[in-house]
C-alpha cells in the first residue's frame, strides 16, 4: 500500500486526467515492470500544442520492452560496430539418415521451446535431426524478412511444414511422411516481405 502511494505522489496525477489514462496508468505500475525503476516506468506529459475545442493532449510515455539503462547503449560493443547477439542457430540433435526438421526461431521465443519439446516427445518413436536456424543472425536477413512475424516455422527437408504450433499428431505425420519420402510442402508459408512497403 505504501508503494502505492509514492506512486501516485511521484506521478502528480492530474485530477483532469480522463479514466482511460488512470487506467493505463495503474496496469503500467501493477505490471511486470516491476524491475524497472519507477521513474523510468511511464510519465504523463500535458502538451498544449493545440487546443480544439477546450481538448488538452496528452501522451503516455513508456520505455522500449527489451529496457536496458542507458549506459548499455553505449556499450563498446555498440561504439565499435559489433554485435552481443548470442545466435541459436546449430544443432539440437542430430541422427544419420533421418529427415532433418529447421526450427526457425530467435533467442528468448516461448513458442519455439514448446515445439521443440514436442519433437523431442516423438523423436523416439520417429527418428529426425533438429536444426535451429537464428532468423536474427547477420547472414539469415533473407529469413528474417519472410518469418519475422511468424516464429516458430517449421521445414522438413528444406521444404515448408508449418508454423506457429505443432501437435504430437502433426509431429508424427509430417517425420512419417518425410521417411517414406512422401512429404510435400503445406500451404500457408508466410512472407512477410511480401506485405512491407520499401
Amino acid at each position: 500500500m505504501a508503494a502505492t502511494r509514492r506512486t501516485a505522489s511521484f506521478l502528480r496525477l492530474s485530477s483532469r486526467m480522463k479514466s482511460p489514462q488512470l487506467l493505463l496508468a495503474t496496469i503500467a505500475i501493477s505490471s511486470s515492470w516491476s524491475s524497472v525503476p519507477l521513474a523510468e516506468s511511464f510519465s504523463i506529459r500535458s502538451h498544449q500544442k493545440q487546443r480544439t475545442s477546450g481538448l488538452v493532449y496528452r501522451q503516455l510515455h513508456l520505455p522500449p520492452r527489451n529496457h536496458r539503462p542507458v549506459a548499455s547503449s553505449l556499450s563498446d560493443d555498440a561504439i565499435d560496430g559489433t554485435s552481443n547477439h548470442e545466435s541459436v542457430t546449430g544443432p539440437i540433435y542430430e541422427v544419420d539418415d533421418v529427415p532433418t526438421v529447421k526450427l526457425f526461431t530467435k533467442q528468448g521465443c516461448t513458442l519455439c521451446d514448446k515445439v521443440k519439446d514436442v519433437l523431442e516427445s516423438v523423436r523416439g518413436d520417429e527418428p529426425h535431426s533438429l536444426l535451429q536456424v537464428d532468423i536474427t543472425d547477420d547472414d539469415k536477413q533473407e529469413w528474417f524478412s519472410k518469418y519475422k512475424y511468424d516464429i516458430p516455422v517449421l521445414h522438413i527437408n528444406d521444404t515448408y511444414w508449418t508454423k506457429h504450433k505443432l501437435s504430437t499428431e502433426d509431429a508424427i505425420t509430417g517425420i512419417e511422411e518425410a521417411s517414406t519420402g512422401d512429404f510435400e510442402a503445406r500451404q500457408g508459408e508466410p512472407d512477410a516481405s511480401k506485405f512491407e512497403h520499401n
